[in-house]
């Protein structure tokens, strides 16, 4: 068994909701260039966003064993507004 770590606890805790988030507020963010994400392309790990720094605008990218942080205000701010609890269904 692996020692447990930061990245795998984010990982294995946050992965749907954070894959859910990110798919519904990165095509509102992103450039019409990046569009469209073919999903066969990201393939079946896990895709995360965390945000690191929500003053700052930082938001740290993880998929599989790579990780990317990058500074985007706005996206920053979507993701921690969908972290409010009212952002979540009860009872789903």
């Amino acid at each position: 068994m692996e020692p447990p770590s930061r990245r795998r606890f984010l990982a294995v805790s946050g992965a749907g909701i954070a894959a859910a988030g990110l798919a519904s507020v990165v095509p509102a963010t992103a450039s019409a260039a990046e569009l469209p994400v073919d999903p066969a392309a990201v393939g079946d790990e896990p895709l995360m966003a965390c945000v690191e720094d929500l003053a700052h605008g930082l938001v740290t990218v993880v998929h599989g064993g790579s990780e990317l942080t990058v500074t985007d205000h706005d996206l920053a701010r979507k993701i921690a507004r969908l972290s409010a609890p009212t952002s979540f269904t009860q009872g789903a």
